[in-house]
């Protein structure tokens, strides 16, 4: 664009210009108006890509979000098993549970020691202590 310039001032000044330059002056606008379009491209194109960094943010923020909430509800079910099955470990509940009374069903002896030795092996015992 300077060196249009420069042919232009030449021009107006009167000095004598070759083909390539006169061609070069008469494009000038030409030149002007493609240079504006191309920063207002530039713009735009930057606008967008800024858009779309925030888009992108924005969804890794949910899906860490949706992570964190399905590892809530995993660690909340195991909680919620580990504590049904400690409950087999007390004597009382199983004296429940053999003879089918207070609201517990009727289960065999060899499904009711299967299910205490399994809660032994995935309840850790607690330290009341601690």
């Amino acid at each position: 664009q300077l060196k249009l310039e420069d042919y232009k001032d030449r021009l107006k000044k009167g000095e004598a210009l070759n083909q390539d330059q006169l061609e070069a002056v008469e494009k000038y606008d030409e030149v002007v108006h493609n240079l504006e379009f191309a920063k207002e491209l530039q713009k735009t194109f930057s606008g967008l890509s800024q858009d779309l960094l925030k888009a992108q943010k924005k969804a890794q923020r949910r899906e860490s979000l949706l992570k964190l909430e399905a590892e809530k509800k995993k660690l909340r079910t195991i909680l919620q098993v580990q504590y049904v099955l400690q409950n087999f470990i007390q004597e009382h509940v199983q004296k429940d549970f053999k003879g089918g009374v207070n609201g517990a069903i009727y289960l065999p002896s060899k499904e009711l020691d299967y299910l205490i030795r399994f809660a032994k092996l995935t309840c850790p015992e607690r330290n009341e202590n601690l």
